[in-house]
């Protein structure tokens, strides 16, 4: 079947009307979040030991980050002693820890830069001194920035992953990820991320532009489809809101026409395109695709009934006052279906 559209490469672009969602990922603003000096809960003393630990935070280029915080939890407890702030020089000091495996984690977001977090095996005789060198967290934007204009993707990646742990409430590096793994065709890890953006939007705190979820759902939609993940397709389909406005509309005959009719999906494209009739009850093209597709399946299938086919070509053309190519299409097949 020709794509009715023309659109032959348009799936690739995974387009959709309104703000582009690649775009959207650019306008990263990174936060940056006070760290709150809440001291680890202590049970008993039973991290408690003889060993001290000492060590350093550092920038890059190699000042000491005074204020960070520093917290050790021993591993077989999960206990340990109250958050320690580095001194002037970004030194720190832990005492009296028992020897085994500890998680250290320093914190320097409410000075601009990351949380470094490493497991360290305390040794009965004492370490040597630990050193955490913590980038700020605007550097690192900007080196994943030209990462991906190198197409460094996994750099990138990276980057983003390390202030995503440092900024877990900063929803727009999820997006941020998602643009490297598509950049790698790795698809169904980019809609992993778009999953997290909508569940975060949903259950912890709205956007503040109430377009967002649906601009998402819309780009998850459109992408999973592409990659034939056709039921979790069906799960974004379905979670959009209604009404939806007619250029929204479009992308879902985008989808049909331009990715699941090319491939004779037939059944997911009236599926998809059941739920933009439902949703924009009062919009034509939506009813002539599915037209088109109900016709294209019953002939793979052998199905004999049209008249399903015929009802949708009816109210396309009762939708649509003016002459159009696709309008004469449809009086034609309905003629055949329903000859007078």
């Amino acid at each position: 079947m020709v794509c009715p559209l023309g659109a032959q490469g348009a799936k690739k672009n995974f387009r959709v009307l309104g703000a582009n969602v690649k775009d959207y990922a650019l306008r990263l603003v990174v936060v940056l979040l006070v760290a709150l000096a809440v001291p680890v809960a202590v049970n008993g003393q039973d991290w408690k030991g003889r060993v001290d630990l000492d060590g350093s935070v550092t920038n890059a280029a190699g000042e000491g980050l005074s204020g960070s915080t520093v917290t050790a939890v021993y591993l077989e407890t999960g206990t340990g002693p109250t958050q320690e702030f580095a001194g002037g020089n970004g030194d720190f000091d832990l005492d009296d820890l028992k020897a085994g495996m500890w998680q250290i984690t320093v914190n320097g977001t409410h000075l601009g830069y990351i949380i470094s977090q490493r497991e360290v095996e305390v040794l009965p005789r004492g370490n040597e001194d630990l050193a955490f060198v913590l980038p700020a967290m605007q550097d690192l934007v900007a080196e994943a920035s030209a990462d991906m204009a190198a197409r460094n993707y996994s750099g990138a990646r990276e980057k983003y992953q390390m202030l995503l742990f440092s900024l877990p409430n900063n929803v727009n590096l999820h997006g941020a990820i998602a643009q490297t793994y598509e950049a790698e065709d790795m698809l169904s890890e980019a809609l992993s991320e778009y999953d997290a953006m909508l569940a975060w939007w949903a259950d912890v705190t709205p956007p503040t532009d109430p377009g967002l979820p649906v601009e998402i759902g819309m780009q998850a939609m459109m992408m999973a489809g592409d990659a034939g993940l056709y039921q979790r397709m069906h799960g974004y389909v379905n979670g959009l809101g209604r009404p939806l406005p007619s250029d929204w509309v479009t992308a879902f005959i985008d989808l049909s026409a331009n990715t699941l009719m090319e491939r004779e999906e037939y059944g997911h494209a009236i599926r998809v395109l059941g739920v933009a009739i439902r949703r924009s009850s009062n919009t034509a093209m939506p009813y002539y695709y599915r037209g088109m597709a109900r016709v294209q399946s019953n002939r793979q299938s052998g199905e004999e009934n049209y008249e399903p086919a015929a009802d949708d070509f009816q109210r396309f053309i009762d939708l649509s006052p003016n002459d159009s190519a696709q309008k004469r299409q449809a009086i034609d097949l309905l003629t055949k279906i329903r000859p007078q």
